[in-house]
């Protein structure tokens, strides 16, 4: 297999989480070493500065009238009570007078280091002499009248600072690659885990079709961003789930719908084509034909405005007074025909809403009811108020619907049997598209009956608004 493989995302994360880790182990390590390495140089320099003392001391108690004789003196008793030593831990002692005499402890010619021949400056340095590193503290020696009669020199070996730095390095460098190997180890385990679950989406995303929308991603996780992430995908997959399943029924539905008054046209028309179909069978059949043509019209149109509300197309909304809204419906019901209509708005109500959209879904509910109405009956139209809420009923007083047809009463297409079926040659969308358009208003719709066999009730819910005030 021809070129490089792809790294995965887990790979990515924990790489970066090493490197992290790495950096911040590296950092922690320099840090400890150079606050060692410094601790250990300054416990080097107290103690060559406390010998420097001690030696100012014993000079200053022990000066004379002859004050060179006096120094060589003083400094030869105090070096003859230092421990002489070639090297280790102790320090070596050097007095250089200002005539080139040397007095010293040890037999370590420090004086004739590099940088060290000449009358060496007071203060702290570094000096390497035959391959060794010597920590020197450099004093003046001042007599009482304040003549420099030469300088005092402590130096120690650095070896054993520089061997403890260098174990310490090693146990830094040690300590710090295994942490880093484990936390490598840690950082690849939590990388897979935190992202198995977004695999699991991946290979769910991959075998999920139109057909086959079942599958969801397990996760038993946390809640947090990742349990969020499949939270959120498997809700995705619902929601498709539900719109392809009501999609399929709906495309279903329509097809009946519309192979049905196809069917009676097409016959029509084979009818009318016949030879021996005499003038007034073709007037019946082209009056069929035109009967239907209408129901298709109708159902077209019907689907049509459901197409339009479910892209939630809609115009601003304005103040509305109910009474009014009521009045044209009733004004608009008596013009259809038929049962009584009659109006109950006994207070003052406003809502915000589009007048069209929400005259369309009361004349539906109407419409509806006129239809399922018998001759002699009533259908009352009214408002009231509930707290923030306002009432919109249609009632009729009709047969009622079954219980068990309520449920599914708003549903695209459903038409209950038996005697609220009617032959008005409804489309089936009408309650359908009534809900929707209530929904637009980000109110509620339900149905009921007012008691067994006397008729359905239905009740729209809107949000209460005050009056506007007067221009």
């Amino acid at each position: 297999m021809s070129g490089r493989r792809r790294m995965t995302a887990s790979g990515r994360v924990a790489i970066a989480m090493t490197l992290t880790l790495t950096a911040g182990v590296v950092a922690l390590a320099l840090t400890s070493y150079v606050a060692v390495s410094r601790g250990l140089q300054a416990d080097v320099d107290r103690g060559l500065l406390r010998e420097t003392e001690a030696f100012m001391a014993a000079v200053r108690s022990g000066e004379s009238e002859e004050a060179t004789a006096g120094l060589v003196e003083i400094a030869r008793t105090y070096l003859s009570a230092r421990t002489k030593v070639e090297s280790g831990t102790h320090p070596i002692l050097l007095v250089r007078l200002a005539d080139g005499r040397v007095l010293s402890n040890s037999e370590i010619r420090i004086e004739s280091a590099p940088g060290n021949v000449e009358m060496p400056a007071v203060g702290f340095k570094t000096l390497t002499l035959d391959d060794t590193q010597y920590r020197i503290a450099t004093a003046s020696i001042v007599s009482t009248e304040g003549a420099v009669e030469g300088v005092f020199q402590a130096a120690i070996s650095t070896a054993y600072m520089n061997s403890v730095a260098a174990d310490l390095g090693g146990t830094l460098g040690l300590g710090g690659s295994m942490v880093v190997l484990i936390g490598a180890a840690l950082s690849a385990w939590a990388a897979r885990a935190s992202l198995r679950p977004l695999r699991q989406v991946s290979a769910t995303a991959g075998r999920i079709t139109q057909a086959s929308l079942g599958g969801r991603v397990p996760y038993e996780g946390p809640r947090d961003e990742v349990g969020a992430l499949v939270a959120s995908f498997n809700e995705m997959l619902d929601r498709l789930e539900t719109a392809f399943t009501e999609q399929r029924r709906f495309i279903a539905d329509a097809s009946h719908e519309l192979r049905t008054p196809l069917a009676v046209v097409r016959g029509n028309l084979d009818l009318i084509e016949h030879p021996l179909t005499d003038d007034e069978a073709k007037r019946e059949a082209l009056a069929a034909i035109r009967d239907e043509a209408g129901r298709l019209e109708r159902l077209v149109d019907d689907l049509l405005a459901l197409a339009r509300l479910d892209r939630g197309a809609t115009r601003a909304f304005q103040p509305l007074d109910v009474a009014t809204l009521i009045e044209e419906a009733v004004v608009r019901a008596r013009v259809i025909g038929g049962p009584a209509i009659v109006a109950d708005t006994a207070e003052e109500l406003w809502v915000d809403g589009d007048p069209d959209l929400l005259e369309q879904a009361l004349m539906n509910l109407v419409r509806n009811a006129i239809r399922h109405t018998p001759a002699g009956g009533t259908v009352t139209i009214s408002a009231k108020n509930e707290g923030d809420t306002v009432c919109l009923s249609v009632a009729d007083t009709g047969t009622g619907i079954k219980a068990e047809d309520l449920g599914r009463i708003f549903d695209r297409f459903y038409r209950a049997p038996g005697p609220r079926d009617g032959s008005g040659g409804g489309s089936g969308l009408g309650l359908a598209i009534t809900k929707r358009l209530v929904e637009l208003h980000r109110g509620t719709i339900e149905v009921r009956n007012a008691t067994e066999g006397t008729g359905a009730v239905f009740t729209i819910r809107l949000k209460r608004r005050e009056a506007p005030e007067p221009v």
